[in-house]
């Protein structure tokens, strides 16, 4: 009878020592979960904030030509829109010194008129942006999404002297941002001074 009462008490333990094991490994594992899931939050947000830090060069700064044409070709293929507005484009009289119109490169904003000229002068200009009056510190406009984003990336007339797209590498432009309806950064302006 004692033999029989020693496996008795040795399958108890054993079942005991497996419940221990098993409640560890759940234990472990909710703990891994929720660290796990703490490490995704905080790279998600890392992720958020340096796509954010990629526009913080040109919120509001003063940029040479030479920097307005890196930043067009930085953000090739990407869905943010470039518009340039050179002087050359500026209307002559001061009523209309408030008129938005500029070459679009990259991702085309909506409502935007294209002027199909000869080969690679393909230009578009915009009228779709208007200032926001609450900051005056970023334009807002939505990108043409109709067929997927459209890109406009025919940039050599920004280095022909004498066309209304010439950036002349020396001219100090101020950028600014644009935002669509939800606030989402869609693009950036710069605005020869």
């Amino acid at each position: 009878m004692e033999g029989e009462l020693g496996s008795g008490a040795r399958i108890a333990i054993a079942l005991i020592v497996i419940g221990v094991i098993i409640s560890v490994i759940f234990v472990i594992l909710g703990f891994t979960r929720g660290t796990t899931n703490s490490g995704i939050t905080t790279v998600q947000n890392s992720m958020d904030s340096m796509s954010l830090a990629q526009f913080d060069d040109y919120d509001q700064k003063i940029l040479s030509g030479t920097q307005v044409t890196s930043a067009i070709k930085l953000f090739d293929g990407r869905p943010v829109a470039m518009v340039v507005r050179t002087r050359a484009l500026r209307p002559a009289t001061p009523a209309n010194a408030a008129a938005t119109i500029g070459h679009n490169y990259g991702a085309i904003l909506a409502n935007a008129t294209s002027n199909n000229l000869t080969g690679d002068q393909l230009l578009y200009t915009t009228t779709a942006m208007t200032k926001a009056v609450a900051t005056n510190a970023f334009y807002t406009a939505n990108l043409n999404t109709t067929n997927g984003i459209i890109y406009n990336m025919v940039t050599i007339q920004t280095t022909r002297s004498g066309t209304n797209a010439f950036i002349r590498p020396t001219a100090k432009f101020i950028a600014e941002l644009i935002q669509d309806n939800t606030g989402t950064i869609v693009g950036i302006c710069f605005t020869q001074q």
